[in-house]
């Protein structure tokens, strides 16, 4: 990824994932709330998922 380093984007998905939670828990409802849980929670699963396969194929 040319933005992110890629010891950078498991972290930045745990920050996504908790942003999600946060938004969802405290916040409240709403259709703009919705979206940005569910762009946040995206977001997360692919960060997530990019940082072990790239960190996998280092070993």
């Amino acid at each position: 990824m040319g933005i992110l380093r890629d010891d950078l984007l498991i972290p930045v998905g745990g920050i996504c994932l908790a942003t999600a939670i946060i938004l969802d828990r405290f916040i409240g409802e709403g259709t703009l709330i919705d979206f940005l849980v569910g762009l946040f929670t995206g977001m997360a699963i692919i960060l997530n998922l990019v940082g072990l396969y790239r960190s996998g194929k280092k070993l």
